[in-house]
């Protein structure tokens, strides 16, 4: 089945590869033995492109589960049989799909899809398994960590990019081309998103992870992807790479194209790196980079070729272009279309901090425009369609996963009943493990953990870590940094009793004596090759052991799971994720113990006015030079008390950067970059940057309409909005973007119930208050007031805002009049924020 070029690119990129996976030759000459000869060449294939820390995490019979179900849809189904081999290779053979784990699933999923798909033609086949991951998962927000698509459909919940995952999973898993396409920043928003294409008749079609639509190349996202600087799609393989797509260049294993033409209007950014007599930098580093979070996003990264030159295609707004070569750098702001060419001289270095000029430099930046690439609509029919099978598969979706939960047992753990209820399919493992034997430190274990964890944790994995010993640490040190099984964003697996069993007692006894041992052990005994590996990926523990080989990440995952296996506290520093170790009352970083772990410790005072709002990774960021760039400190959560905030820093250089975004999706960003000498202290006052006088908005009347409250009484609109501005929210439960806007009303709660803000939530039915995040929303926030109204009050409103009525949420902050003093449709990350902010204005 597979061709002589298929087969010489296998048995190419394996030979190269060999080298790495020596320690696993008897598995992997085991494995092949058993295999056919087209099965053979598809696992080289595999081992021979994969991230090479997938080679010591996951068994040699788990990628031939992938295998072989893709040559049997390659033999069987009709639509796959037809595939030029590329994109069989890369885009339904590949078992990975971004930073997920892996589990061997894709024969499960086609089980599931296998009759309703039967008999239908590719481009019905792909909207009907949408609908059916539709019934099976929907958007949830959660931590970074990639759960698998089957951990997903076991929960029915995951952020944007876990349900593209899932959703890539089950057309895979069918025999249907498909991949994940990614805008990793915004321009206009803080935030990003990850969709879905899908490969029919030779072309390929996007679609909405687990939103169903009843056309292809339609989704909310298709509007502010206009508005894209990049998106991309990767493989891991470059076994397509036929020139027909731009490529931008690989991390390690992953090689990436560009998608942003597909979506936005775009233009060429071609960058000249030259060093100071004018000559080119060869293989210089170019990186393009997007204000987001309030730091700069390195997008893309590109080398520079024989003539110092690098070029990419990207969207037509604002970004930051950074070369480097060697130890030295240099950076540019470049607003696009305008400047389309950049000439950079690398010339400023870590060692040499004159250039770090200590004084507030201002800049402008603008996002793209947005304008309708796909602007087709649905017809009426198509909509009603469309919103009746949404609703009976979300009705599936809750009925089989409340199944799940049972009361009685839950009642037994009433402090751990919130773990089981968010535990999906996997209530059974953590009422197992807690009824085991009920003791204390069962308890203590699952609440040390993330509620991530809670969907996809085994019991056996947690009865490996109870072996660890209580000793007589404090009880937050030992809870957090002794007992929790959770390092970083590795998977769990049971690494105490292996890693115990790994070392000898001569050198256990020895780590145990001297941590700085384990960390030297580390780095004398695990490599790092960072063009095989994937930088989304970290190795768990014992894969890192039996490989020898790791990312710096994993390194300092390892360093703290040996410490903790040997009964030594240990941690990555939240906001540095360097590894530290508990010695004495304090943590400490290996090789700075003892005297020297206080030299060259600096400290940085920010200090605020009365009534300024600083939200880290929204309004400010810190970020540390390390190398030729700068790594932003993670400060999440740190505000200032009493106008004051105290940072404890390493000396180094070091950027501040404030930032105001205003409503049309633009900012301006002050950056401050200085110096931190040892032992110094410094004080900086922080400074938001200044409004522009189109920044406050004008009122727009509003014809006034009749709300509707739960007991059909009418209230006007106008007689709502007789005492304070009030925002008028039209709602679209369980759809991503009304899931935001319900996520940020909850981590602005406090500030919101304080001032005494007021909600007016318009929904389409009376069903959607039972939508999960909705009813959280009503208990912890105030002053929200429950509507119905008819829909073309809603796309009246809309359009006399001048917002697309089709986008749901709309959200109007609402005047006395009734008039409109502010609107946003649709995807709008950070709209809470914002609209608190004008609302203040409003009031004043």
């Amino acid at each position: 089945m597979v061709s002589a070029r298929f087969q010489d690119y296998a048995l190419k990129k394996y030979a190269e590869r060999e080298v790495f996976l020596s320690p696993l030759r008897e598995e992997l000459e085991n494995g092949f033995s058993g295999c056919t000869g087209d099965e053979a060449v598809c696992m080289k294939f595999l081992y021979g492109t994969m991230p090479l820390r997938d080679a010591g995490e996951y068994a040699f019979s788990t990628f031939l589960g992938f295998v072989r179900h893709a040559l049997w849809l390659r033999e069987n189904v009709e639509w796959c049989k037809s595939l030029p081999e590329d994109i069989f290779a890369d885009y339904v053979l590949s078992y990975r799909i971004n930073n997920e784990d892996i589990t061997d699933c894709r024969a499960f999923f086609y089980s599931q899809l296998r009759e309703r798909i039967d008999g239908l033609e590719p481009e019905e086949a792909v909207k009907e398994i949408n609908y059916w991951c539709a019934e099976n998962a929907a958007y949830e927000a959660s931590d970074e960590r990639t759960a698998s698509p089957m951990t997903v459909y076991r929960c029915g919940k995951g952020r944007c990019g876990e349900e593209s995952v899932f959703a890539v999973t089950a057309y895979r898993s069918a025999g249907i081309p498909a991949r994940q396409i990614y805008t990793p920043r915004w321009s206009h928003c803080d935030d990003n998103h990850a969709w879905v294409e899908v490969y029919i008749r030779g072309s390929w079609y996007f679609l909405g992870a687990c939103e169903p639509e009843e056309v292809l190349n339609k989704g909310w996202f298709a509007a502010p992807a206009s508005r894209a600087i990049l998106i991309h799609s990767r493989a891991f393989s470059d076994f397509s790479a036929d020139g027909q797509q731009e490529s931008l260049g690989r991390d390690g294993a992953a090689v990436y194209y560009n998608n942003t033409p597909a979506y936005a209007r775009t233009c060429r950014l071609g960058v000249t790196v030259e060093d100071e007599q004018g000559r080119p930098c060869e293989k210089a580093g170019v990186a393009v980079e997007i204000l987001n979070m309030a730091e700069y996003y390195p997008a893309a990264v590109l080398t520079a070729d024989g003539q110092g030159r690098a070029e990419i295609t990207v969207g037509m707004g604002t970004v930051r272009v950074r070369a480097w070569k060697d130890d030295r750098f240099a950076e540019a702001l470049a607003v696009l279309p305008e400047e389309k060419e950049i000439r950079l001289v690398p010339e400023f270095s870590a060692e040499e901090k004159e250039w770090a000029s200590d004084i507030w430099e201002q800049e402008e930046w603008t996002p793209p425009q947005e304008y309708p690439m796909h602007p087709g609509k649905q017809s009426e029919e198509q909509k009603r369609r469309r919103e009746r099978r949404f609703a009976e598969a979300g009705a599936k979706r809750e009925s089989r996963f409340s199944s799940y939960y049972e009361e009685e047992k839950a009642a037994e753990y009433p402090q751990e009943a919130f773990m089981l209820r968010a535990a999906g399919e996997n209530f059974g493992e953590l009422y197992d493990f807690l009824a085991r034997n009920g003791s204390a430190e069962r308890r203590r274990m699952l609440h040390s953990l993330s509620a991530k964890d809670y969907k996809d944790l085994k019991k056996e994995v947690l009865e490996d870590h109870l072996l660890c010993e209580r000793g007589d640490w404090p009880e937050d040190i030992y809870v957090k940094y002794l007992l929790c099984p959770r390092i970083g964003r590795e998977e769990l697996t049971a690494w105490r009793s292996f890693i115990r069993a790994y070392f000898t007692e001569e050198e256990k006894r020895k780590f145990r004596r001297d941590p700085e041992r384990i960390y030297r052990y580390i780095r004398e005994n695990i490599r790092y090759a960072p063009e095989q590996e994937y930088a989304a990926l970290c190795a768990t523990p014992a894969g890192g052991l039996k490989l020898k080989y790791g990312s710096p990440e994993s390194q300092n995952i390892l360093f703290a799971a040996i410490c903790r296996s040997l009964g030594i506290p240990a941690r990555l520093n939240r906001i540095t994720g360097k590894p530290e170790y508990w010695r004495g009352d304090s943590f400490r970083i290996p090789e700075e113990a003892g005297d020297e772990n206080t030299k060259g410790r600096a400290a940085l005072v920010l200090l605020a006015e009365d009534g300024d709002s600083w939200n880290y990774f929204r309004s400010w960021t810190l970020g540390r030079l390390e190398g030729t760039g700068f790594r932003t400190l993670d400060y999440s959560g740190c505000m200032p008390e009493n106008n004051s905030l105290y940072l404890a820093l390493e000396k180094g250089i070091y950027r501040l950067n404030t930032v105001r975004r205003r409503p049309d999706g633009s900012q301006c960003v002050l950056r401050r970059t200085f110096a931190l000498e040892a032992g110094e202290t410094k004080r900086i006052r922080l400074k938001c940057p200044e409004e522009k006088n189109g920044d406050r908005n004008r009122e727009i009347p509003l014809q006034d309409f009749a709300l509707r409250d739960a007991d059909g009484n009418a209230h006007m609109l106008s007689a709502l909005m007789k005492e304070e501005a009030a925002v008028l929210a039209f709602l679209g439960t369980g759809e991503e973007p009304t899931e935001h806007v319900l996520n940020e009303l909850l981590d602005c709660a406090s500030r919101w119930n304080e001032r005494g803000y007021r909600l007016l939530a318009v929904l389409r039915s009376p069903e959607e208050l039972e939508n999960r995040t909705l009813r959280k929303v009503l208990n912890n926030v105030s002053g929200i007031q429950v509507y119905a109204a008819g829909r073309e009050d809603m796309e009246r409103t809309a359009e006399s805002m001048g917002v697309d009525s089709e986008k749901l949420p709309v959200l109007v902050i609402v005047g006395n009049g009734p008039a409109g003093i502010y609107a946003c449709a649709g995807y709008h990350v950070g709209s809470v924020e914002l609209m608190l902010g004008i609302t203040g204005q409003y009031e004043k």
